[in-house]
C-alpha cells in the first residue's frame, strides 16, 4: 500500500486539523466523481477506496499522537488485557469506566467479538459510529464485522445481560477467545488503524 500520508497529499508532521480538511476535501471530490461514467467513475472509486485505507491509518496515528486513542491511559490496559486473552480483566476495567463514549464502546465491540456475541460487538461499534460518525476506525470495523455475519459467521454464543450498574461482568466461556475469534481480531490496531483495534476486526471486523 501506498504511504497513507502521500495519498492524502499531507505532510506527515502536518496539524491534525489540515490532514482532517484535506480528507474532508477529497473524499467529497472522490465521492462525486465515482458516480461519473467510464473510466472516470471507475478511478474515482479507486480513489475513494484508497482513501478511506490511507484515513483508517493517518487516524490513528493523529488519536495516539492526542492522547486518545484506544492506546493511552485505561485503553491502553484494556488493549493490552485483550491481546494476552484477558477478557474478564479488561471487561472489569471497561465496567470501570463512567464516560462511555466512541473509544468505550470500541472497545466493547472486540470484547463481544472475542467472545462470539457478534450481535452485541455490532451494537457496540453503532453507539460508536453514533458518538463519532466520522471515526473511519469504527466505520470500517462495523462494515467488516456485518460482512462476516453476512457471510456465513459461525453460530453466536449468548451474551450475559448487564447489570443493574450497566455492567456486563462477562464471565460467560471464560478468559478465553474462541479459536475462530482471533482471524477478525487481527486487524482492530493496525489495518484498520494501525491496530484497525488491538487485533484488527480488519481482516473480520476489527482496523482495523
Amino acid at each position: 500500500m501506498k504511504d497513507p500520508y502521500a495519498v492524502l497529499g499531507v505532510d506527515r508532521n502536518a496539524d491534525k486539523d489540515v490532514i482532517r480538511a484535506k480528507y474532508d476535501e477529497l473524499h467529497a471530490l472522490y465521492s462525486e466523481q465515482r458516480f461519473k461514467s467510464g473510466e472516470e467513475g471507475n478511478e474515482g472509486a479507486r480513489k475513494l477506496q484508497e482513501l478511506e485505507e490511507a484515513w483508517v491509518l493517518v487516524s490513528a496515528n493523529l488519536e495516539r499522537a492526542d492522547g486518545a486513542s484506544s492506546f493511552g491511559g485505561d485503553y491502553g490496559q484494556i488493549d493490552s488485557l485483550i491481546r494476552d486473552g484477558k477478557y474478564n480483566e479488561a471487561q472489569d476495567i471497561l465496567d470501570s469506566i463512567s464516560e462511555r463514549k466512541g473509544e468505550w464502546h470500541y472497545m466493547q465491540a472486540i470484547v463481544f467479538y472475542k467472545r462470539e456475541w457478534l450481535t452485541e460487538a455490532k451494537t457496540q461499534l453503532e453507539m460508536a459510529l453514533q458518538d463519532d460518525p466520522n471515526n473511519a476506525k469504527y466505520r470500517s470495523s462495523l462494515d467488516k464485522l456485518k460482512m462476516s455475519m453476512a457471510g456465513g459467521a459461525q453460530p453466536q454464543q449468548q451474551a450475559p445481560a448487564m447489570n443493574n450498574q450497566g455492567n456486563y461482568n462477562g464471565n460467560a466461556g471464560g478468559d478465553n477467545a474462541p479459536p475462530q475469534a482471533d482471524n477478525m481480531a487481527n486487524c482492530l490496531s493496525s489495518c484498520c488503524c494501525a491496530y484497525c483495534l488491538t487485533d484488527c476486526l480488519c481482516s473480520a471486523m476489527r482496523c482495523c
